[in-house]
């Protein structure tokens, strides 16, 4: 006979506890082991936090460390440079010998200081700019000088009279103008004549033309040039290729209003005149800067020695002919120039000449009306 069994459930609050418990334990076991989880994460992920923190700032500071040393080797360095640029000489052939030019603005000042009183109102060029050109030719000593663009005559004048006691010393103007640019009652180089009569018999003086329509009359050697002339590409390019085939090797070449853009109210409007500062940037040669004034842009004249076989670098002269231009010659004086091209630098450089020319209409067809 089958025995009915009866299970009685115990709800006895002991018990009732019990099974609480049980089934609580049950309940909270996976969100715990989460917990866990999730807790060891942080606490590694903290971990890597701090330690990555120590080696960045580990890192930054032997960064900084070695950054220091290099500037206080930069420094070093150019103090040194420095230290050996101030007592570095030029060697120029035509003396034989080499010049400190450091001191270059107070050389034979007593000579430039017997005309100052009558130019110092009509020569466009400021006096530290006259003692460092006066000084330049006192202490080189030129015997053939070549001067592009001549105005009034003010820079004539400081040349014939930085050269009138060397012996054999001539100076050739040039200007492409039949008057001068600020007076036009008047011829280029009029200050000679009027005021510094005494001075004529070193100086050659041609108007109205190209330099490459007179260089082959001057003739080689020429061991000291100035080109001063229109301030807008391609001006002073143009002057600068007509003049280099003459040129005697290492010849010294000064050049003014180099940073004519920021020293002028007068060109304040005008957009581009930097063509002497270009050339003043490309040319190779080695520098000889004025001293005075402690800003390098305020000094707005310089003078480079030529570096031997100028021929290497013809093709780079040439190309500064793509710097786009702020005008075009005539058809006349372009025909002369590419004539004169073809002669001294061969057909490769005409090409070049003929493309910039082209280019260029186009850009001022364009662009420039």
């Amino acid at each position: 006979m089958k025995k009915n069994i009866f299970i009685l459930e115990d709800k006895s609050p002991l018990n009732k506890k019990i099974n609480t418990n049980k089934n609580k334990k049950k309940y909270i076991s996976f969100p715990y082991i989460s917990f866990l989880f999730i807790s060891s994460l942080l606490i590694l992920n903290l971990y890597y936090t701090i330690k990555l923190f120590i080696y960045l700032r580990n890192r930054d500071i032997k960064f900084l460390s070695s950054e220091k040393e290099l500037d206080k080797n930069f420094y070093k360095y150019h103090r040194e440079e420095g230290k050996e640029k101030e007592n570095k000489n030029i060697k120029i052939n035509n003396i034989k010998k080499s010049i400190n030019f450091n001191d270059i603005e107070n050389t034979d000042l007593n000579i430039l200081n017997i005309i100052e009183n009558k130019i110092k109102d009509i020569v466009e060029l400021t006096l530290e700019e006259q003692k460092f050109f006066h000084g330049l030719i006192r202490t080189i000593k030129p015997k053939k000088i070549v001067e592009i663009g001549v105005s009034s005559g003010g820079s004539a004048v400081l040349i014939l009279n930085a050269i009138k006691d060397i012996e054999n010393a001539r100076l050739f103007s040039i200007d492409k103008l039949n008057y001068c640019y600020r007076n036009k009652t008047k011829k280029p180089g009029y200050l000679v004549e009027e005021k510094f009569p005494e001075l004529m018999n070193k100086w050659t003086l041609y108007i109205g033309t190209l330099t490459s329509q007179v260089i082959e009359t001057i003739g080689n050697d020429i061991d000291f040039a100035f080109i001063d002339t229109m301030h807008i590409t391609p001006g002073e390019m143009l002057d600068w290729l007509m003049v280099l085939p003459f040129l005697k090797e290492e010849a010294i070449v000064v050049f003014h209003d180099t940073y004519v853009l920021y020293n002028s109210q007068l060109y304040i409007n005008t957009k581009t005149i930097t063509s002497n500062n270009q050339l003043f940037c490309y040319v190779r040669g080695e520098l000889i800067l004025p001293q005075y004034g402690n800003k390098i842009f305020n000094r707005n004249i310089g003078a480079l020695k030529l570096a031997p076989e100028q021929k290497n670098y013809y093709y780079q002269y040439f190309l500064a002919l793509a710097i786009q231009w702020e005008y075009m010659p005539s058809i006349s004086d372009i025909k002369f120039m590419r004539d004169f091209f073809m002669k001294y630098y061969g057909q490769k450089y005409v090409d070049i000449f003929d493309e910039a020319l082209e280019k260029n209409k186009i850009y001022l067809d364009n662009y420039k009306k």
